[in-house]
C-alpha cells in the first residue's frame, strides 16, 4: 500500500528501460520532463559516461556502461522510493562505490535485492528475510542476520526450508557457508604489501576526490572547446580509475587480513 506522494523509480537488472536506438544523452531524460542537454551530460559524467560515449546509441554500450546509463536515468527522476533489482551487476569497483555513495545520500527509501553481501552490508539498515509463509524483518545488515543465526535466533533460508532442523544445524550451515566463501584467512597469501586500513581509506578518499574533480572539469562547456584539454582529462580519469581499482582491492584484503 503506497503512501500519498510516493513516486517509484525502478531499476530493472535486464535494463529494458533503455532504448537501444536512442542516444545515451537522450535515453536518460525522464519521460515528459524538460532537461537541458548540458545537465544530462553532467549527470552522465557523475556515472563515468563522458565525451563521445554520451553521444553513442545505447545499443553500442558495454554491459557496465549500459548499467551506469540506467542508473543515471533513475537519478534524473524525482522519485522518492527506489526499487532496485541487482543494481551492482556489471559494475566495476569504481561504479559500485559511486552507487553506494549516491544511495547513502538519497533522502528517500530504497528497496533492493542483491547477491553482493558487501553492498548489502554497506547500505542496508533493515532486511526482509523470506521464510516459509512469511517475511521476517531484521533490524540491521547481513552481518547482523548472520550473528542472529550463529546465536540460534534465526535460520538461514535453506535451513528454514528443510522443515525441522536440529538446534545445531543453523550453526553448522553457517560454518560450512563461511568455510566455502572465506576458507581460512590465515592460509591466504597477501597480494599487496601490508598497509593500515586507515591509510588506504585516506588515499582512496584523495583519489575519489581527484576523480570527481576531473569529471566535473570534463563536463564544463569550455573544456569541450579544447580538444587537447579533453584528451588530457580523459587520461587523468583513466589513471585515477586504475589507481582506485587497485586501492579497492588492497582495502578489501587489508580489512580481511589485518587482524
Amino acid at each position: 500500500i503506497l503512501g500519498e506522494g510516493v513516486k517509484i523509480g525502478y531499476f530493472d537488472q535486464q535494463l529494458t528501460a533503455l532504448d537501444d536506438q536512442v542516444l545515451v544523452v537522450d535515453a536518460i531524460r525522464p519521460p515528459g520532463q524538460m532537461m537541458l542537454e548540458q545537465k544530462r551530460r553532467d549527470l552522465l559524467a557523475r556515472f563515468g559516461l563522458t565525451g563521445d560515449t554520451a553521444l553513442q546509441p545505447v545499443g553500442s554500450l558495454s554491459g557496465g556502461e549500459r548499467c551506469r546509463a540506467a542508473l543515471a536515468r533513475l537519478a534524473a527522476t524525482d522519485c522518492n522510493f527506489l526499487v532496485l533489482d541487482e543494481p551492482t551487476n556489471h559494475l566495476d569497483l569504481w561504479a559500485r562505490d559511486a552507487l553506494e555513495r549516491a544511495l547513502s545520500k538519497f533522502d528517500g527509501t530504497v528497496l533492493f535485492v542483491s547477491h553482493d553481501r558487501y553492498f548489502v552490508n554497506r547500505l542496508a539498515d533493515h532486511l526482509l528475510v523470506v521464510e516459509p509463509g512469511r517475511f521476517r524483518v531484521v533490524d540491521g545488515n547481513y552481518d547482523t542476520f548472520l550473528d542472529l543465526v550463529e546465536r540460534g535466533q534465526a535460520r538461514l533460508p535453506d535451513a528454514a526450508a528443510s522443515g525441522s532442523p536440529s538446534e545445531s544445524e543453523p550453526k553448522d550451515r553457517l560454518r560450512a557457508a563461511n568455510d566455502r566463501e572465506d576458507r581460512k584467512p590465515t592460509a591466504k597469501k597477501r597480494r599487496f604489501s601490508y598497509r593500515k586500513v586507515s591509510d588506504l581509506e585516506a588515499e582512496i578518499f584523495l583519489r575519489e576526490t581527484q576523480l570527481e574533480e576531473a569529471h566535473a572539469a570534463l563536463a564544463l562547456p569550455e573544456t569541450h572547446r579544447d580538444g587537447k584539454r579533453v584528451r588530457q582529462i580523459k587520461r587523468e580519469i583513466e589513471q585515477y580509475q586504475a589507481a582506485l581499482e587497485t586501492l579497492y582491492a588492497h582495502w578489501e584484503e587489508a580489512t580481511e587480513m589485518n587482524w
